[in-house]
């Protein structure tokens, strides 16, 4: 296999050759655990002089950012939903998750 890119994994590891095209080997997920063959692998391929891609975190989906805690600008747990109602009223509340919706809009 010719190792072409290497990005790290979120908990460890790497991914290889991530945007392989289809007539190549394909893209090769090298396990958190891997063994020493594949590490040997990269490290050849480091010691070329080529750098691994950091890990980057995927953008959350609108949908993960509107179901977050109220203090992450969501619409809170249930509890913190009847919290709200219970000790600010239904206005408010309902003016919260106007909010939210205004603020997370949806993505098409």
């Amino acid at each position: 296999m010719e190792i072409k890119t290497v990005e790290y994994k979120e908990h460890g590891g790497f991914l290889v050759n991530k945007d392989a095209t289809p007539e190549s080997q394909g893209e090769y997920s090298v396990p958190d655990d891997m063994g020493n063959r594949h590490r040997v692998m990269i490290q050849e391929w480091i010691d070329k002089g080529n750098t691994p891609e950091p890990y980057v975190a995927p953008e959350p989906h609108w949908i993960d950012k509107r179901l977050a805690k109220m203090a992450d600008g969501g619409y809170g747990t249930t509890g913190e939903q009847f919290e709200m109602i219970g000790e600010q009223g239904m206005e408010v509340y309902q003016a919260h998750i106007a909010k939210v919706k205004s603020d997370i809009p949806k993505e098409i």
